[in-house]
């Protein structure tokens, strides 16, 4: 928990002091002694509260639908080993994130078959009969779109657009520059919307 500035008596040597600390980054030794460092969570914790991101994110980053169980149980040996590591500079979910990544590319290198294979189960709706074909429809096509885009391209797209990070967030995950995330998010929207696009086409050229 960070010290609040404004808790101590303001005066232009403690305003000068606090600015100074600020910019060289250090701390005067009594305030250091306040500062408490990050709480982590248990193990349990993060099972808990992250087990249907993870799910979800192995899903939409490609990764089969027979090969999930032995996926998720290696992100969380990963998170096991590592967590007594984590410093809490970043979001515990794009630190997981980037677990994720690394297991999903790997289990997508081991999968001999094609992407179109890929389906996933939704949880049930509660909808009207026709509301559930219609979304049903949007979809299928949504993941063939997904589906088609090469594993760069789907990864970002993944990040921004299904799990709202942010570029600089998605820039840490990626270990590329911001600059770099903006110009590839561009092309991988570009990319889907044009597979869209496509898919939209063949399906009223079968369905006049």
């Amino acid at each position: 928990m960070g010290v609040s500035l404004t808790d101590r008596a303001s005066s232009p040597d403690t305003e000068e002091m606090a600015t100074s600390t600020l910019q060289s980054g250090a701390f005067p030794a009594e305030l250091a002694a306040r500062v408490e460092p990050p709480t982590l969570p248990t193990m349990a914790e993060v099972y808990e509260a992250h087990f249907d991101y993870v799910f979800r994110c192995l899903r939409g980053l490609g990764v089969r639908p027979d090969m999930l169980d032995d996926a998720l149980q290696d992100v969380f040996l990963v998170v096991q080993d590592k967590l007594s590591a984590f410093d809490g500079r970043a979001k515990l979910r794009t630190w997981l994130y980037a677990i994720v990544l690394r297991v999903a590319r790997r289990y997508r290198e081991r999968s001999a078959v094609d992407a179109s294979r890929f389906v996933a189960s939704e949880p049930p709706s509660t909808a009207r009969p026709e509301d559930d074909l219609e979304h049903g429809e949007q979809l299928a096509l949504a993941r063939r779109a997904l589906d088609a885009l090469d594993p760069d391209k789907r990864e970002l797209f993944v990040l921004a657009a299904i799990e709202q990070m942010s570029a600089p967030e998605i820039a840490s995950v990626l270990q590329v520059p911001v600059n770099t995330v903006y110009s590839r998010l561009r092309a991988a929207r570009a990319a889907f919307s044009e597979q869209v696009a496509r898919l939209q086409r063949g399906k009223s050229r079968r369905y006049p």
